[in-house]
């Protein structure tokens, strides 16, 4: 259930999002990203940067690309028809198992990208928060109980499920095993958003913390670069 048009849209997007956030500025220009992970060692050279950051900067923008491009691409819950949506997801959710699948033969733990369970975590933690996005200023915006219900039942669990199918077909075992069932999963994208980080238990969800926590240190940098450059997206 994916669709290649959405997938390689995706990746365009994501790309596309390295260079307006600067991120090849923040490493001095070193072009080390890559669709997969090569090396798996990271090659942060940014100064500004904390030594005992250096291993998770690069994984951080990985993060914010994925966010840029997935804000782009799948808008409001009200504005979209859900099934494409949820098709759309799934192609997404397919590029993120696709690279951690291909990464594996790596013989060393990659310090370049997040675990697709990471990846997965954020993904779905966005479309979770949909039906509010677009309607933050004015709560009578909000759609109503029933509205939000039926969203997580058309779109937020089969999603879920759709990501376990793929990786299950690409016998991907070790981003099951991340992912967790889906009580915990989605227990866990309710402690993060009340950045309850202790309470976490999923292996893409404490990866997502520990970023978090270093972004908010990178997150100075493509700012800086954005008003320099006029690259606000």
């Amino acid at each position: 259930m994916i669709n290649t048009k959405y997938s390689t849209k995706w990746v365009a997007l994501h790309e596309r999002a390295h260079v307006e956030l600067g991120h090849f500025a923040i490493l001095e220009g070193v072009p080390t990203f890559n669709l997969i992970s090569k090396s798996g060692k990271s090659q942060v050279q940014e100064t500004d940067l904390p030594r005992d950051l250096w291993d998770k900067v690069e994984r951080c923008l990985e993060l914010q690309a994925d966010h840029e491009a997935l804000e782009e691409m799948l808008g409001v819950m009200e504005a979209v028809d859900w099934a494409e949506l949820r098709l759309t997801i799934a192609s997404i959710a397919s590029v993120m198992v696709f690279i951690e699948r291909a990464d594996a033969g790596n013989p060393n733990p990659s310090e370049t990208h997040p675990k697709a369970a990471t990846r997965i975590f954020q993904l779905l933690g966005h479309v979770n928060d949909m039906w509010s996005i677009g309607a933050a200023l004015n709560a009578d915006d909000l759609p109503d109980a029933g509205r939000i219900q039926a969203f997580a039942k058309e779109v937020i669990l089969p999603a879920y499920f759709d990501a376990v199918e793929m990786a299950k077909s690409a016998e991907a075992t070790s981003f099951i095993d991340d992912l967790g069932d889906p009580k915990i999963f989605f227990a866990d994208t309710a402690h993060a958003k009340l950045g309850n980080w202790d309470q976490l238990q999923t292996v893409g969800a404490k990866e997502w913390a520990v970023l978090k926590d270093a972004n908010e240190q990178i997150l100075p940098l493509v700012y800086k670069f954005q008003a320099e450059n006029n690259t606000s997206i």
